[in-house]
């Protein structure tokens, strides 16, 4: 009866184990299909991105990017289409850093609301973008003008798209 159940723990170890596996490859895969979340084709070139760096690739750190992106997206498509409408970049630059604070108030309180302590940074920049295939499109790396947020360490998978024009979803 031993050797049975001392067997049967080992298989079910290998299990989850295998298990674990696979989860952390979808995550994986899944991060790769949806984190540059734009329109296909090509990108104008007068634009501001919109990147948010996660403080990890742990999934509770890729789960808060998204919360902040949502909260951040909504709240900038509010300004942006309803509000103010900006018709040129440097409308929606200017746009941008006029609600530079409130976006770090943004970010901060929802942060806060999950029990985050670690520090975040927001700026409104020329960054750096890696090379990204997107549904059959390659965006280019390049230095681009963008809203930057950077959740803790900055060390985990990006997400981005463009803020402006808004093409955003």
């Amino acid at each position: 009866m031993t050797n049975y159940s001392e067997t049967l723990r080992i298989i079910v170890k290998k299990m989850v184990v295998l298990l674990s596996c696979m989860f952390m490859v979808i995550m994986a895969w899944e991060g790769q299909q949806i984190d540059a979340s734009v329109v296909g084709g090509p990108i104008p070139q007068e634009s501001i991105r919109l990147r948010i760096l996660a403080n990890s690739d742990n999934p509770s750190d890729q789960l808060v990017k998204r919360e902040i992106r949502d909260a951040v997206v909504e709240q900038m498509q509010l300004w942006v289409l309803q509000l103010e409408n900006p018709q040129s970049l440097e409308d929606a630059k200017a746009l941008t850093r006029q609600h530079l604070p409130e976006i770090r108030q943004l970010v901060g309180e929802e942060l806060r609301k999950r029990g985050i302590t670690y520090n975040y940074h927001v700026e409104l920049d020329v960054v750096p973008f890696p090379t990204k295939l997107y549904g059959g499109t390659v965006y280019p790396a390049g230095d681009y003008d963008a809203l930057r947020i950077t959740l803790g360490e900055g060390q985990g998978q990006n997400w981005w798209c463009v803020l402006f024009p808004p093409l955003c979803f």
